[in-house]
């Protein structure tokens, strides 16, 4: 077995969301327990998102409670840089490589005829998807346009036909149909990559083992799949989390005025009772016992204690 490697990878958007904290909680217990190593990556490429300040926010908020990462962007470490603005470079290579295998290609269609192919799906009732228009280009026609500076972006070859299974290790194997699967850009008309593509560019070079994340990501998950097998690469096991809800109807929202980490602080919780509390929202222990410092967490936390139902935050229990 490798040696377990985790990862808390935050947007830095200003303030530490409650569920935000518990991803990097639940990151951190699951490196702890195997004597593994819990690595800080920071997701700044949406900077349209980015706010000012916000890196010093996370490491304040992490530090405060405990959750001390062995790399990162400040401390360094043998995979780095740990900030993805700083990575931009690579990922446009790793994607010519699938173009090479052949589970990647150029797309040089532009906005007005992808949205004129949308009109049309929308208003058949098919599901709007790139419908693959440039994905048997000949090597001429391909060299042509790349010669002559025509704009593309470069799209995952999702096969037409079978299935492919993604495991989790809450929900257990999920199979989907590769025909519902969408082309997805890998490398937008910038050069840039897309969230997804970057994620596991990155999580395989930094030996990431374990993923811990939202289950609304569950959707994408087999996409992932699909790109490490392109790859040849290690698939890292997979948990998706429930949300944690302020009621049966509504999620925690930091729109809403809803608690981040800061708010709680403002108002006088003691932080040892905020990761307590946090850790107990969809994670059941297996005794009588609630109360846990963070070593005790270390020792009693397992993964298959998490629920598949939505935790409510409850202010009163808090």
């Amino acid at each position: 077995m490798n040696k377990v490697r985790t990862r808390f990878a935050p947007s830095p958007t200003g303030y530490m969301h409650i569920g935000n904290l518990r991803t990097a909680l639940f990151t951190y217990l699951i490196a702890k327990q195997n004597g593994g190593d819990f690595i800080l990556r920071i997701e700044d490429t949406d900077q349209e998102r980015y706010v000012d300040g916000a890196v010093e926010v996370i490491y304040k908020t992490l530090k405060d409670v405990g959750l001390n990462w062995d790399e990162g962007p400040d401390i360094g470490g043998p995979v780095g840089p740990y900030i993805q603005s700083q990575r931009m470079g690579m990922f446009k290579k790793y994607a010519e490589e699938l173009v090479e295998k052949g589970e990647a290609y150029y797309c040089f269609c532009d906005k007005e005829r992808l949205e004129e192919v949308r009109a049309i799906q929308e208003a058949s009732g098919i599901a709007p998807m790139y419908d693959r228009h440039c994905r048997n280009l000949s090597p001429e026609e391909i060299k042509e346009k790349l010669d002559a500076g025509v704009p593309y972006v470069i799209r995952q070859k999702i096969p037409t036909e079978g299935e492919v299974t993604f495991h989790d290790e809450l929900y257990g194997d999920i199979t989907v149909d590769c025909s519902t699967l969408d082309d997805q850009i890998l490398i937008k008309t910038d050069g840039m990559p897309t969230y997804n593509f970057a994620n596991v560019v990155d999580d395989h070079l930094m030996g990431i083992t374990h993923v811990v994340r939202g289950n609304e990501y569950l959707a994408s998950a087999p996409k992932y799949n699909l790109l490490y097998k392109a790859f040849g690469w290690e698939v890292p096991i997979y948990i998706h989390v429930e949300h944690i809800m302020k009621d049966k109807q509504h999620k925690l929202s930091k729109r809403d005025g809803d608690a981040s980490y800061e708010d709680l602080m403002k108002k006088g919780y003691l932080k040892e009772a905020v990761i307590n509390y946090i850790a107990l929202l969809g994670w059941a222990p297996k005794g009588e016992n609630e109360i846990f410092s963070l070593e005790e967490l270390v020792k009693e936390f397992d993964i298959h204690g998490l629920s598949k139902s939505p935790a409510i935050f409850d202010p009163a229990k808090l």
